[in-house]
């Protein structure tokens, strides 16, 4: 039995609480007072993304923490966590900086999102996933050139359709590098491993949903293939195990991947995968406390990121999705 959906408004009054959302506009990246979160730029960018689905009304708090990603910014344009300047997290802020411009908000700096796209087309040249002293091994899916950067596209694309700038070649190079990662059904996570993170596979839907819905042909097989395979991976809970690999999950679930998955579905075949929705749906449900959605079932981090996604899932599986709202 699928719980009862939390009413949006629920989620909404924790993702813009002082708790998620400081006064000098850091979002965090969770909430716990027994481990404390950190300021997130690449969930900053998910934020504005999300808050800008929910109109002008929304602009003054975008507005401040478009601010506050301005003095995260890195000289070379990008933004990142600690010493690190991640491509992944520089295109999120991107996407979220153009969906908060779209909807009446102000650039503290008219230059920000230039730099960003700028920053980001060079390292995606490049081959390159991040910059700086790595947080994770060189192998790891946040750090190397891998499946999760065909989500990239959806800022890549939105600025060439504000700023008639021409990415089509540097994304069609991209596809033939990345989608070769796909393997019946599921990403791995970079050419060196076997691994799927549930995660980075659903970026790397994500990424090609956005394609797809903007025109480009050819992409119907991965984009129905990958939803397929997740809905086989499902855990008996409703949850995504988090990790797989050949043989099978290897992670439990977690609840970004989860609303993922949810979001996938629905955008995909709603009605074909009603049974998958639902079921994930009440996974997230057990997670949630107060309005914001816990990362894991053994866990006390309240997540941010997986508060959005789960929100929009959660949305989409009663009124149906589309490319153009993901976040």
């Amino acid at each position: 039995m699928v719980a009862e959906p939390i009413p949006q408004a629920e989620y909404a009054a924790w993702l813009t609480s002082p708790r998620v959302i400081r006064s000098d506009g850091s979002v965090m990246s969770w909430v716990n007072p027994e481990h404390p979160g950190y300021p997130y730029p690449e969930i900053a960018g998910y934020m504005l993304s999300y808050l800008s689905l929910h109109g002008r009304e929304t602009a003054p708090t975008r507005n401040r923490i478009a601010q506050r990603l301005l003095r995260q910014m890195a000289p070379s344009g990008a933004v990142g966590r600690r010493e690190t300047e991640y491509v992944f997290d520089s295109a999120m802020v991107l996407a979220g900086l153009l969906a908060h411009e779209a909807n009446g908000g102000l650039l503290p700096d008219a230059a920000m999102i230039d730099r960003l796209r700028d920053y980001i087309v060079r390292r995606l040249e490049r081959r390159v996933g991040l910059d700086g002293a790595l947080e994770a091994a060189p192998e790891h899916w946040s750090a190397s050139y891998g499946c999760h950067l065909i989500k990239t596209f959806i800022a890549l694309t939105a600025y060439d359709a504000t700023r008639a700038t021409h990415t089509t070649p540097l994304i069609e190079r991209m596809l033939a590098e990345l989608l070769p990662l796909y393997d019946r059904g599921r990403f791995h996570v970079n050419a060196d491993s076997d691994i799927t993170y549930v995660h980075a596979h659903c970026y790397a839907l994500e990424g090609l949903l956005v394609l797809d819905g903007r025109g480009r042909s050819g992409l119907r097989s991965w984009i129905e293939g990958g939803a397929e395979w997740l809905a086989a991976g499902q855990a008996p809970n409703g949850g995504m195990p988090a990790e797989f690999d050949s043989d099978g999950p290897r992670m439990e679930a977690h609840a970004d991947c989860t609303a993922q998955a949810v979001r996938i579905w629905a955008a995909v075949d709603r009605q074909r995968y009603a049974a998958e929705i639902e079921r994930g749906l009440d996974y997230l449900a057990s997670l949630t406390i107060g309005g914001g959605i816990r990362y894991r079932d053994e866990s006390s981090d309240v997540n941010t990121w997986a508060t959005i996604f789960g929100a929009q899932a959660m949305d989409w599986a009663q009124k149906g999705g589309s490319w153009q709202w993901l976040i």
